[in-house]
Order: structure tokens, then sequence, then C-alpha cells
């Protein structure tokens, strides 16, 4: 009973802190809104016509007029016209003048042995616009292979048809054997944006919850609380509190994520996945938050706790900065190895679970070991917590610690 009153106290009177309402309110927006803009201010720039410059030996006439064709034809703006013209220039000198005074966007010499040394120069004054120079580099390219088609005596006609790219659909066979298309990009992103709402969600909790001992601790208030209830009923009332903060937190994460997936058209997370994905996050945080509780009794400063804290999360944001890796390598030794390292398991599942390339035994046996992970953690840390909670002016060792856990 006393646990459900901690339980409630820690729920209600942090869902109403500013620090709550800022994280899970406005932040995912924020983000959303950082990820977004630079594709609205690339939309939003002028849609002008940009000069290019073009030196290149008369044999090369032919393969050069069907490049500027090509370019009229299929690079185009928003307004219909043509995206690129083109402006011949008898030297290297004029032309590079040229770029220099702004008169043109750029400038491309194309050698007499393009056919053969496939090599092709291209100058600017800034190439932070990779599209123009990507455009320009992928159609050439497309007409010396139809230069090369011709000079083989292939039919000019056919040259088109020839050189037609084909259309790679992907598609992934369910345990039934029914065929579903893919959409390479979300089956990378779904189990990252899942990836990321597992990290936030924990680590805000459980830093809520150091602050909240460190604080109480500071400020003497936690002598008052220890009169009423045990330290293993604080603890862990503490724990649940925080942890149904951290789990309203993540639904409405979710809910965006699902809502933003929906209305993109990207492939929406099956529902199949989401108690699963609630069986790692629910282990994972009582993981981290046993460490963040027992830590909360050993620092005095804000500095320290985060410094120590810090540590923790450096653990835990490796399968994040592997995250490309494990993802389009879900099934190696080593990414299902690393599975099986309680502190990196919920993070592990999460990224194997989303790239839908884990079975349901695996499941299993990697909740069992959460499982049990989670109730020794509990169990060393509530020793700690009982033991450090009231001591005052004395820096802690990690050998203290050790016996603490060990008796």
């Amino acid at each position: 009973m006393q646990i459900w009153k901690i339980m409630k106290w820690e729920f209600v009177n942090r869902v109403k802190t500013k620090l709550f309402i800022l994280t899970t309110f406005i932040l995912p927006f924020f983000m959303g809104g950082v990820m977004y803009l630079p594709s609205l201010l690339m939309d939003l720039e002028p849609d002008e016509n940009k000069i290019i410059g073009l030196r290149y030996n008369d044999v090369n006439e032919a393969l050069v007029k069907r490049f500027q064709d090509q370019a009229r034809e299929s690079l185009k703006l928003k307004n219909g016209l043509s995206e690129f013209s083109f402006l011949k220039f008898s030297s290297d000198q004029s032309a590079l003048s040229a770029v220099e005074e702004k008169k043109i966007t750029g400038y491309l010499d194309i050698p007499l042995g393009v056919l053969d040394t496939t090599r092709v120069k291209y100058f600017s004054n800034s190439l932070s616009n990779i599209k123009i120079y990507t455009s320009l580099r992928r159609l050439l390219n497309t007409v010396v292979i139809e230069q090369r088609m011709i000079d083989q005596k292939i039919d000019a006609s056919l040259v088109g048809e020839l050189s037609r790219r084909i259309n790679f659909e992907i598609f992934e066979l369910d345990e039934l054997g029914e065929a579903s298309k893919v959409d390479t990009l979300s089956s990378f992103l779904v189990p990252y944006l899942f990836l990321m709402i597992l990290f936030m969600t924990i680590f805000m909790s459980g830093q809520l919850l150091l602050r909240s001992v460190m604080e109480e601790r500071t400020s003497r208030t936690i002598e008052i609380l220890l009169s009423s209830v045990t330290p293993d009923e604080l603890m862990r009332g503490k724990i649940f509190g925080l942890g149904a903060l951290g789990l309203t937190q993540m639904l409405f994460y979710l809910l965006i994520a699902l809502s933003v997936t929906y209305f993109r058209g990207m492939a929406v997370i099956e529902l199949s996945q989401i108690p699963l994905f609630l069986i790692f996050f629910v282990t994972g945080y009582f993981f981290y938050a046993s460490i963040f509780a027992a830590m909360g009794t050993f620092f005095t400063s804000e500095q320290e706790a985060q410094q120590s804290s810090g540590m923790i999360s450096l653990v835990a944001v490796l399968p994040i900065a592997f995250a490309s890796y494990f993802i389009t390598n879900p099934e190696s030794a080593f990414t299902v190895g690393i599975s099986y390292i309680p502190p990196l398991t919920p993070f592990m599942m999460i990224i194997r679970i989303g790239t839908d390339s884990v079975s349901l035994m695996e499941v299993f046996y990697t909740s069992v070991l959460m499982i049990f992970s989670c109730l020794f953690m509990l169990k060393a840390s509530g020793k700690v917590f009982r033991t450090a909670i009231l001591l005052y002016g004395k820096k802690i060792t990690f050998n203290e610690v050790r016996k603490w856990i060990m008796s």
C-alpha cells in the first residue's frame, strides 16, 4: 500500500512539471521540425534556370548535342521550363573567368577521349548544391553509354530501349509464405525510430529518478519519508511511479510516430510488434532505473551525478551509434551475440524486432534473461539503497558497493 502511495505521488507531481510537458509534447514536434525543415527550405528555394558552360572538341559534337537535348527534356523546373541552359566556350580560361564572375553556375570540361577515359571535369564557385552536379553527371554518364552502343553499330532508335533501367521491387515472405512489398527506407527507419523512443524514455525517467533521490537525500527529506516507509518501499515506489511516467511518455511518442508514418505513406509499425516492444521497454526501464536509484544515494551535487550517469548512458548509446550495422545485419553472429548482454539486450531486441528478423524463441529467451537481470539488479540496488541512503559526508568506493551487494 505504501508503495502505491509513493508511486502515485511521484507520478502526479512529475507529470505536472514543465520538464515533462516540454519533453513530452514539445520535443517530438521540435525534432520533427528539425528533420523536416531542411527539405521545406529546399522547396522554398528560388526555382531558376542555371547556365552551365561547356568546352568540348568538335569530334564530340553529336554526343554533347544529345546531352543537351536530354537535359532539356528530362531536367525541368517546377514551372515546366528547363533547369539548365548551356553555353559553349572555346577555352578553359574564358570558361573559368565566367564562373569566377558568376556569369555561369558551373563549367563542364568534356575531353576528346571521354568515351575511353570516362573522365570529365566540373568547376564551380560552390559545390554545396549537390543536386546540380549529380544530375549532370548522371545524365552525361547515360549519354556516354548510349554513344558507345551507337559506335558499336547498334541501331540508335534502340539505344534508349536497351539502356532502360529495370524496376527492382522487393518482397518479404511471412511465416505463412505470403509475400508483401517492402519499403526499404521504412525498414531502416522503423527500428531506428523504436530505438530512439526507448532510449529517450528510459533515460529521461532514469535521470528524473536519480535527481529525485539525490534532492530528497540532500535536503534531508528522505529521513522524514523513512520514518513511515521502508527503504525498499521508497525505492520501488519511486521506480514504479517514474516508470508509469516513462510509459505514458513512450505511448505518446509511439502515437506520434504511428501518425507520421501513416500520413507519410510509410510502412506502418505492425501492431503485433507493440507488445514485444513494451516487454523490452519495461524490462529495460527497470534494469536502468535500479542503477539510477542506487546512484542517487552516492552524490550530493548535480555535476557529479551527471558525470556518472553519462557513463551509464555511454553504454546504452552503443546500439544507436552502430544502428546502421545492426539494422542491415540483424542476423549476424555479432548482432545476435550482443543481444544477450543484459545492458544492451532491450535496445538490440528492439532493433531486431523492428527488422522482423527475430524468432519468437529468441524473444522468449531474451525476455527471460531480462526478467532475471531486472530481479538481480533490483535486489542489488535495494541493498545499496538501504545502506547508502543515510550516509552523509562520505565518499562511497566501488569496493564498499561490492561488499553491500554481496552481503
